[in-house]
């Protein structure tokens, strides 16, 4: 089968303008109602103050897999 273009581009505007992308349009979202305002407010204050907390138990985490330097009687040879 071969390809037959269209015999217009008018013709050829219409049949893309059919066959357009089925993405909808960008819309601003909704805004917030109280309870999810409330609640995201919630959330940012809590992960606020757990921070130096998680921070210091990473910081330990992280030297605890440190490789230590080895004393004098732990060497081998």
């Amino acid at each position: 089968m071969t390809h037959r273009p269209y015999p217009s581009p008018d013709r050829a505007l219409h049949q893309l303008a059919r066959h357009d992308d089925e993405t909808p349009p960008y819309t601003e979202p909704r805004p917030l109602s109280p309870l999810e305002r409330q609640l995201f407010e919630g959330a940012a204050a809590m992960v606020k103050a757990a921070q130096p907390g998680l921070t210091a138990v990473a910081a330990n985490l992280l030297a605890a897999f440190q490789p230590r330097p080895a004393g004098s009687e732990e060497t081998t040879g």
